[in-house]
């Protein structure tokens, strides 16, 4: 599975977004998280990689408790990259 969240901040690291996910979302660890600067560089936009065995449960919760989270001052999105396995 992987995990887009858009709207981070450009000063966000892979550090700053694995603590999101494990300390603030209680999240499992990640198996990788690579981050790219948005348009005009004003956002970053993180690419999360879990397990391709993920259930659907942890992609729809992530969803849903990043989705809107104001952040550092940004108010982020998430977005499921594509299809979990059941």
């Amino acid at each position: 599975m992987q995990l887009l969240i858009s709207n981070l901040p450009v000063s966000t690291t892979a550090e700053d977004v694995h603590r999101l996910l494990t300390e603030q979302l209680g999240a499992p660890a990640p198996l990788d998280i690579r981050l790219e600067t948005g348009a005009g560089e004003r956002n970053a936009l993180a690419c999360v990689r879990y397990p391709e065995d993920a259930p659907t449960a942890l992609g729809k919760v992530l969803d849903e408790k990043i989705s809107g989270l104001h952040y550092q001052g940004h108010d982020l999105d998430a977005t499921i990259s594509h299809n979990f396995k059941e």
